[in-house]
């Protein structure tokens, strides 16, 4: 089974790595993955083998707490409070052990050394007293070899404090004794102290975003019942209650509107601000929220079931998961701590060598321990993955995995399924031809009569364009795969495909808008002796899809269209949205070897879609994502979901993936770069240069390290995300059209419109003045289809030059 756990009292990434080594290890332990940012373990383990209890003794035994998850609540400003008053008592007695052993250089009346020393040792001892959590846990875990910051801290300072002691006895037997360590041995304490107060206050707001959706819900809610009104808990509500909503309240459920009209704003689970009008029988998602009206909502699904439970729970999975970048920071954690404590002893025996001075080699050997920081190369990334998916969230994306927060801006194919992706899912009546004189008022009745009776999905799109009617129908008869034949007013008409309607009547005047009608489903109306109408219907674009798709391609990102309907319908579509390529005609299992096919050839690929059919293509793509409208296979096939169902989103997943590859990568050289500049220098390496470091400044750097990486990664949660442009070997080419024959702006439109309705052209900017035309198109466009379509639109072509 797999079982979450809170886990306290882990500082750097060397914890984290620790724990994961322990519970490995365990007999009964499949897997185990600890979250430093999240304080959080998930274990997959065989119940019958080993228990949750004997893993929470595990993790205890290496001076951690440990719980299951949701156990006990706890305010997350608990381990700042802590952290602050163990800073502020620390600092209090700081501050006269500061002036005991520094007063005399500032010419401040102090004691002698002897009373002196005796003051700073209580005071520090006090201090090490206060903060003995860094001895306790640094002990525990050298025994348990997996050694952390805890244990550097710990034996800096305890190692000064020893060492002052000593020299403070030495004083007593008349030894000449000018300075000890004692205020070192504090200050390295009461620094860190700050520093992790300021680390754990940084690392709350970094998860700020994933909080404030978790506390947008309403804690209570209007429930009526037999009439009446009663305010009740929301985890009370069950499935069927009704609620009520009034302007400027959260929905706390997944419902149907059962009565009443409403504005709602979708934005806090979707990202999109324009708000939506629901009335009865429209469903309404969890986290919406009313701007105006009331609503009766029927609940379907509550609680954890609801779409917002779902998605908290998915973007706090997201944050805790570990990026395949951060491995490399994993496995330097796990040597960190031994190697610095070698180099620690390395540099005292070295300065003892060269200087034979004791008490400076014993300084540079605690100030190489101080300076050391794991808690930066630990925190690198996971306060990066975090914010992030917590920023990404908010924008309407969810990341299920820190794998493909990674890897998203690496996509330079991205494959989409038409139906319900690229367009809407359902059809409209897009073209109307009447071939009669009679009107079409009179007309429309009749058609509305015969397919009101129909159970077809068509019908209700033709009943929608041409209304609701009285007229009543005789002889009604619905022949299957064929249409409907019925009598009206004493006449009998046929309404459906071809194949219904009298061979007697001919439909040569259809052929004639064959290009004009090319891919839309038509319905045939006609009576007994001649054709009176046609309905032409198609699928539509989504709003915002032409838009998404160009500024795919404007990043160099290759789009593919995958439709199981006709070439006809692809084409117009393709033409419509100006994607690069489409592949008609595909049966849903084909789907998976089309996005092989673009993955054998080089690309990294992404498949969109949302639905059932898309499962399998969606798991080949190196990311699949799904639409947050889809079916619940589609959205658990995907490595991202975006919520709102508008492919707009796609440019932000991969804007934000790239931020947060850029932030990543930004942590982890510094965490690098200073500890390989921070340790030679705190070993004395430039002190022939006059630089020379204490261990009250090295503890303040070490500080200074970590609050960097967690500062640096809220960067991410700025709500602008500079555009990445992507390069891959599939450039653009520009090609110049000189055009005869334009007369007027008119002129000049049309031709833009030809140009730009050629699959594969990207833009085309024409200029009267100039008679020409700039084309941006792949490199495999044929320049006959140029040509071809310029005339086709009346104009001609004299030349053509790259």
């Amino acid at each position: 089974m797999l079982k979450k756990f809170s886990v306290g009292g882990m500082s750097c990434s060397a914890c984290s790595a620790g724990i994961e080594r322990s519970i490995s290890k365990l007999d009964g332990v499949k897997s185990v993955s600890v979250s430093l940012m999240n304080k959080q373990m998930s274990v997959d383990f065989d119940q019958a083998v080993i228990s949750a209890e004997k893993i929470i003794a595990v993790v205890e035994k290496l001076g951690y707490t440990a719980m299951p998850l949701g156990d006990k609540s706890k305010d997350k400003f608990t381990d700042a409070k802590r952290l602050k008053h163990r800073f502020l008592f620390s600092l209090a007695a700081l501050i006269p052990l500061m002036y005991f052993s520094m007063g005399k250089m500032l010419g401040l009346p102090v004691f002698e050394n002897k009373i002196s020393f005796i003051i700073q040792g209580v005071l520090a001892a006090f201090i090490l007293i206060l903060n003995r959590k860094f001895f306790i846990n640094g002990v525990k875990a050298v025994k348990n070899l997996s050694p952390n910051m805890d244990t550097l801290v710990s034996l800096g300072s305890f190692s000064a404090y020893i060492y002052s002691v000593v020299l403070t006895v030495q004083l007593y037997f008349n030894k000449t004794v000018h300075h000890t360590f004692f205020e070192a041995s504090a200050m390295v304490l009461v620094l860190v102290t700050l520093g992790k107060w300021f680390e754990e206050l940084s690392k709350i707001k970094t998860g700020d975003a994933i909080d404030k959706l978790g506390n947008l819900l309403p804690k209570t809610a209007t429930l009526v019942k037999d009439g009446k009104e009663q305010l009740v808990l929301a985890t009370e509500l069950r499935e069927g209650d009704v609620i009520l909503l009034k302007a400027g309240e959260y929905v706390c459920i997944d419902g149907v509107v059962v009565e009443g009209n409403a504005s709602i704003d979708k934005s806090a689970i979707t990202g999109e601000s324009m708000p939506e009008e629901v009335s009865v029988g429209a469903a309404v998602s969890s986290g919406s929220i009313l701007k105006d009206g009331y609503l009766l909502l029927k609940a379907e699904k509550v609680g954890e079931q609801t779409l917002f439970a779902k998605i908290v729970e998915i973007v706090k999975e997201a944050g805790a998961s570990k990026a395949p970048i951060q491995k490399l920071a994993d496995r330097v954690s796990l040597v960190f701590v031994p190697s610095v404590c070698l180099i620690s002893l390395i540099t005292f025996v070295v300065w003892i060598i060269i200087s034979g001075n004791f008490e400076s080699a014993f300084g540079f050997a605690i100030t190489v321990l101080v300076i050391s920081c794991p808690c930066s190369l630990g925190l690198a990334t996971p306060v990066a993955v975090m914010a992030a998916t917590g920023r990404a969230a908010s924008e309407g994306v969810l990341y299920k995995d820190a794998n493909a927060l990674q890897n998203a801006c690496k996509l330079n194919c991205v494959l989409l399924d038409k139906t319900a992706t690229i367009t809407v899912g359902k059809p409209i009546v897009t073209d109307y031809i009447n071939y009669t004189n009679e009107p079409n008022q009179t007309l429309f009745p009749i058609v509305s009569a015969l397919e009101n009776l129909s159970k077809h999905p068509l019908a209700e799109c033709i009943l929608n364009y041409c209304g609701q009617s009285d007229k009543k129908v005789s002889g009604y008869e619905y022949i299957t795969g064929k249409g409907v034949v019925g009598t009206v007013d004493k006449v009998k008409y046929y309404i459906g495909n071809k194949e219904l309607i009298p061979q007697n009547i001919s439909l040569d005047s259809i052929a004639e808008k064959g290009e004009e009608l090319d891919g839309k489903t038509i319905v045939y109306f006609a009576d007994e002796y001649q054709l009176i109408s046609v309905f032409a219907l198609s699928d539509y674009v989504k709003d915002g899809s032409k838009e998404a798709i160009s500024a795919l391609q404007e990043n160099n990102v290759k789009t593919v269209m995958i439709t199981g309907d006709n070439q006809g319908a692809a084409r117009r579509i393709a033409n419509e949205v100006g994607i690069d390529e489409y592949e008609a005609e595909v049966l849903p299992q084909e789907k998976y070897a089309v996005v092989e096919k673009y993955k054998k050839l080089g690309y990294y690929t992404a498949m969109v879609g949302d639905g059932i059919n898309d499962s399998p293509a969606l798991k080949a793509a190196d990311i699949g994502i799904a639409m947050g409208t889809g079916t619940d296979i589609a959205v658990d096939s995907a490595d991202v979901v975006l919520v709102s169902g508008n492919l707009t989103a796609l440019q932000k997943t991969i804007n934000i993936s790239a931020k947060a590859l850029r932030i990543i990568k930004q942590n982890l050289f510094w965490a690098f770069f200073y500890n390989v500049i921070g340790i030679p220098l705190a070993a004395g390496a430039f002190s022939y240069l006059g630089i020379r470091l204490t261990p009250a400044i090295a503890s303040a750097l070490m500080s200074i390290s970590s609050l960097f990486v967690v500062t640096n990664a809220l960067r991410i949660a700025k709500r602008k995300v500079k555009k990445v442009k992507i390069t891959n070997d599939f450039d653009l080419v520009e090609v110049k059209l000189e055009i005869e024959k334009m007369m007027c702006k008119h002129c000049e439109s049309k031709v833009k419109t030809a140009l730009e309705s050629v699959v594969g052209v990207r833009s085309a900017t024409v200029s009267l003045e100039q008679k020409t035309a700039i084309v941006k198109s792949k490199k495999y466009i044929d320049e006959k289809l140029l040509t071809a379509a310029v005339k086709d639109a009346g104009f001609e072509v004299v030349r053509i030059t790259k």
